[in-house]
């Protein structure tokens, strides 16, 4: 079994053809392609600086979410 590919942010906003900023913000409002952090999570009322990753799976089963066939 192949270990699955983790990107970037970086590298997952050019796959999605949106800036990284999108995504941040997708990511903080809660909306967005599913996302990791690696690493240990903090101490409790510390803010979370671990890096985010994106499966490549999750960023193509979003994408065709987007897919639209029609205007409405």
């Amino acid at each position: 079994m192949m270990p699955e590919r983790l990107l970037t942010p970086l590298q997952a906003a050019k796959f999605l053809g949106v800036s990284p900023r999108t995504l941040a913000n997708w990511r903080s409002r809660g909306g967005g392609p599913k996302y990791t952090k690696l690493g240990n999570p903090p101490p409790q009322g510390r803010q979370d600086r671990r890096p985010v990753r994106y499966r490549l799976h999750d960023l193509e089963t979003y994408g065709s979410i987007l897919t639209r066939t029609e205007t409405r």
